[in-house]
């Protein structure tokens, strides 16, 4: 893969959740740097969700639209990111101006790109700009080193697609082999195409022997991610997960996870059952519910 940029780096040790580092990225330069944030940054923005927030409304005006170079596509997770002692842990928060809503959107997701960003170094990554070309993002945190890359080809039926692009993609950057060790994120052909193009988030699963992927469905924030010209993010990190966040109180942390993940195991079969559907068992979930937005009101005939 052609290098456009490279930069080396540390990754920031985690404490209580939190790195306190974002990584910035200005696909028009082409630049990518770091920033440090205060200590109690994280106190009044908590979270994924919060991060995006705050970038976004510090850094756009009212004259920011989705295809401005001025947008910032946000990922980011909080400090129970990369805690696999918790369930759902894996979630990560997307978020950027809508092509839909003109405003603030954000959508979660899960796979293992939040962790290993977090592990790489980094509470939240803030795309800005567009690229003259597509390109690959990737941070390797075993090589201590951060690269924009030009994106490379595997052909139209691959190269279309969001998922066998992003497969391709990791076997390519990791010598032919899947890993827990890198995840993508990726858009395909579709995001070019429409304002609510998706988001997709590609990990290997070990216990299943097979590539999985999770969708952060809201907003187009895959539509944001192609028009910038971002055809993938890749993050390798090798570091230590199980306590890797260092959590001030290690015992309550694994003791509190523990009782979630009983509950769940308990009441999720007798209601939403998402473990077995996924997301997508909401859409009949809201159907159920009167005046709810999975059903339509009901029109009266004219007299």
């Amino acid at each position: 893969m052609k290098i456009i940029e490279s930069v080396t780096y540390t990754p920031q040790p985690i404490s209580r959740g939190y790195t306190d580092q974002i990584l910035r990225v200005d696909l028009t330069s082409p630049t990518v740097s770091t920033s440090s944030l205060s200590p109690n940054y994280k106190t009044k923005y908590t979270g994924g969700r919060g991060y995006a927030l705050k970038l976004i409304w510090d850094e756009t005006s009212e004259n920011t639209h989705y295809d401005s170079p001025d947008n910032i596509l946000v990922m980011a997770s909080g400090p129970l990111g990369n805690e696999p002692r918790f369930p759902g842990s894996g979630k990560f928060i997307v978020g950027t101006i809508s092509p839909l809503t003109d405003t603030f959107i954000d959508s979660n997701v899960g796979g293992h790109f939040g962790p290993l960003l977090k592990s790489a170094g980094f509470d939240a990554l803030a795309v800005s700009g567009i690229s003259q070309e597509d390109v690959v993002l990737i941070v390797d945190a075993d090589q201590g080193q951060i690269r924009i890359v030009e994106a490379p080809t595997f052909g139209d039926q691959i190269d279309n697609g969001a998922l066998s692009y992003g497969e391709a993609l990791l076997k390519h950057f990791n010598s032919g082999k899947l890993s827990e060790d890198v995840a993508a994120v990726t858009n395909g052909i579709g995001a070019s195409n429409t304002r609510y193009g998706i988001l997709n988030s590609l990990f290997y699963d070990s216990r299943r022997k097979r590539m999985r992927s999770k969708q952060a469905g809201r907003g187009g924030t895959g539509t944001v991610m192609r028009h910038k010209g971002l055809r993938a993010v890749i993050v390798r990190s090798g570091l230590h997960k199980v306590g890797g966040n260092n959590p001030a109180d290690e015992k309550g942390v694994k003791r509190a996870g523990a009782s979630l993940k009983k509950v769940i195991a308990q009441v999720d079969p007798k209601q939403f059952r998402l473990r077995s559907w996924g997301t997508p068992i909401l859409d009949r979930v809201y159907g159920q519910i009167p005046h709810s937005p999975g059903e339509q009101l009901p029109v009266r005939p004219a007299s």
